[in-house]
């Protein structure tokens, strides 16, 4: 591994930055040991130390920089990728990012997919966007930054004030206002007196509305010509001179003419490293793009301060995990104990244990609507399910990616220890705990005995297997398991193998069925049913008329609806991080209960079981 020198102590004092280089070949030491290179964080006060020393030691510089797709907030936590330069920097006139746009980048699948989930996601370099604002209809934007900014290349109040005359002529030749969108940061160079956007503003609701933008060196131009326009740039970025923008400035050096799916591919395939902040491996494009677009839309349904209603006590500590975020204080319950302005359960990608042992979840169903299992009131759920039908080919890609793993990996809610599996050919019915609220709320009286009665009466010829609940079978809560019938307990994904047929009332087996292909009979109302993948013989809600694919089923259920929680890093995720954490063997352990804890754990058990 090379040996990177640093003067700033702001490397030693960020260990999710040192491991990142790490993952690109690079171990941080201080600059006067020995070492292979001098590395910097872009330009400006330290970084001129860097680069004098790197002079008098006649070694190499290397310079660091977050890419154009980075975090919620800026400049908080790692950084999803890093742009590691050793030629200069990519606002500088010479760099290695600008030797790979010249190169003109092949686009292929990845990158497609990429770029597809940005514009999905509505992602931009930072994302802690809330302000919901009326807007004009047409107007030109002109993009501020801050004095001082490394990026402008030395630019200050008085080329600003060049550029907002140019674009106030562009915008009365056009009929429509000036715009000024501020850096997040605080006060820029452009006057005060322009009328601004208001802050919190995402910039995707900026770009349908611009007939035209300015900018100096900003990212958001970059992220302009990936909405599909044509900015006006004043300054000399390296999204600049490749024949997507009206540029004011020469480009002697970039003869390649490049689409905006190259000038993506070169910047954030090509030139950037991207790295798992759980584990620091350098990890592909896409990966780091649907883990940031998870963490977003996370953070958009969540900044609220909650106040915690029917949460057991040994639970309540991981649920405020999932809400790091401040806001409006917000009612929010648990969905079968009370009643709030949002409602929570526990996700479908649990934890490796049950609940019922006091393992913490690792992801939430989390629902401002109604509760996913409840079909008598519209949910979140019914929504996103209804709404991915027209979901773009980036989302869905992603979703076919999560089912390939799903199934390849073995993984289900609770990821119990395998057994020995049944010989194949038979049809499996899958019990529940009797009180289990989806029971009560969905299967409409309906018990154990009905459904096996059913599955009975439909297949007299066939052999049928029966799996307790796993709370019932590790003796956590009070069930019956039949005795006419032959019983099973192992892995249920296992099971689903070799199984020809799942008959359920609400069971969230079903749905692991669905995803591995194998036909569902529901004999109640659960999420997964009506939408015309299950048979159902306890019907189901009339308002679900639109007919996903397996592919959007597992969209809504798995990427847009639950809330997760990396338990390596204690920050948002995604599935796919969850997955890795079960590949790897991670497990939580069990909550410890004080005495009182567990007087009360106990009784709210005994309770529920009577």
């Amino acid at each position: 591994m090379r040996r990177l020198g640093v003067a700033s102590l702001g490397f030693a004092r960020q260990a999710w930055l040192r491991t990142a280089l790490a993952s690109a070949g690079w171990q941080v030491v201080p600059f006067w040991t020995d070492c292979d290179a001098i590395g910097v964080w872009g330009r400006g006060g330290v970084a001129e130390r860097g680069q004098a020393i790197a002079t008098a030691r006649r070694l190499p510089l290397v310079t660091i920089e977050d890419s154009f797709l980075r975090s919620v907030y800026p400049g908080r936590g790692p950084s999803a990728g890093l742009l590691i330069d050793d030629l200069g920097v990519h606002f500088s006139p010479r760099s290695r990012v600008e030797q790979i746009l010249e190169s003109r980048p092949i686009v292929d699948e990845d990158a497609r997919v990429a770029l597809g989930l940005i514009r999905h996601h509505r992602l931009s370099k930072y994302n802690h966007w809330t302000a919901q604002t009326d807007l004009p209809e047409r107007f030109v934007l002109v993009i501020d930054q801050l004095a001082g900014d490394a990026a402008l290349g030395g630019a200050g109040r008085a080329e600003f004030a060049a550029m907002l005359a140019s674009a106030r002529e562009d915008a009365r030749v056009l009929g429509v206002p000036v715009l000024v969108r501020g850096h997040p940061a605080g006060r820029g160079l452009v006057p005060i007196d322009v009328a601004r956007v208001p802050a919190g503003v995402n910039p995707w609701d900026l770009w349908p509305r611009c007939a035209g933008v300015h900018v100096w060196s900003s990212t958001l131009g970059y992220e302009a010509i990936l909405a599909g326009l044509r900015p006006t740039i004043h300054g000399h970025p390296i999204y600049a001179g490749w024949g997507l923008s009206d540029d004011r400035q020469d480009f002697p050096d970039r003869h390649a003419r490049l689409t905006a799916e190259q000038l993506f591919t070169g910047i954030m395939r090509d030139a950037s490293h991207w790295t798992d902040p759980a584990t620091g491996r350098e990890e592909d494009m896409i990966r780091a793009v649907g883990r940031l677009a998870s963490q977003v839309e996370a953070f958009r349904r969540t900044t609220i301060r909650p106040r915690l209603y029917g949460v057991s006590l040994w639970k309540r500590r991981r649920v405020a995990q999932f809400f790091p975020h401040d806001g409006p204080k917000t009612r929010v319950a648990w969905a079968s104990r009370a009643s709030g302005q949002a409602r929570i359960e526990d996700g479908f990608l649990r934890s490796r244990g049950l609940g019922a042992a006091l393992v913490p979840p690792v992801s939430l169903s989390f629902d401002e609507d109604g509760i996913h299992y409840d079909p008598s009131r519209p949910s979140r759920l019914e929504r996103v399910i209804s709404r991915s039908v027209d979901l773009p080919p980036a989302a869905i890609a992603r979703a076919e990616r999560l089912i390939e793993r799903l199934r390849a990996e073995r993984v289900a809610k609770y990821n119990l220890m395998p057994e020995p599996r049944p010989e194949p050919g038979y049809i499996l019915l899958i019990g529940q705990v009797s009180d289990d609220a989806s029971v009560t709320a969905g299967a409409y009286e309906r018990t154990e005995i009905d459904l096996i009665a059913a599955a009975r009466a439909a297949h007299p010829d066939r052999r049928l297997i029966f799996k307790p609940h796993p709370d019932v079978v590790a003796g956590l809560r009070t069930g019956s398991i039949p005795q006419d019938i032959e019983v099973v307990t192992g892995h249920l994904p296992d099971l689903l193998e070799s199984a020809e047929r799942v008959w359920t009332l609400t069971s969230l087996a079903g749905f692991e069925a669905l995803l591995r292909n194998v036909s569902v009979t529901c004999l109640g109302q659960p999420f997964y049913a009506g939408w015309g993948l299950t048979e159902d013989l306890g019907g189901a809600p009339q308002r679900r008329t639109t007919r996903p694919t397996l592919t959007g089923l597992v969209h809504a259920a798995l990427i847009d609806y639950p809330l997760y929680l990396d338990p390596r890093t204690g920050r948002g995720c995604g599935p796919e991080d969850i997955l890795d954490w079960l590949k790897e063997g991670g497990a939580e352990r069990p909550v410890r209960l004080s005495a009182l804890g567990r007087l009360i754990t106990r009784a709210r058990l005994a309770a529920r079981s009577t």
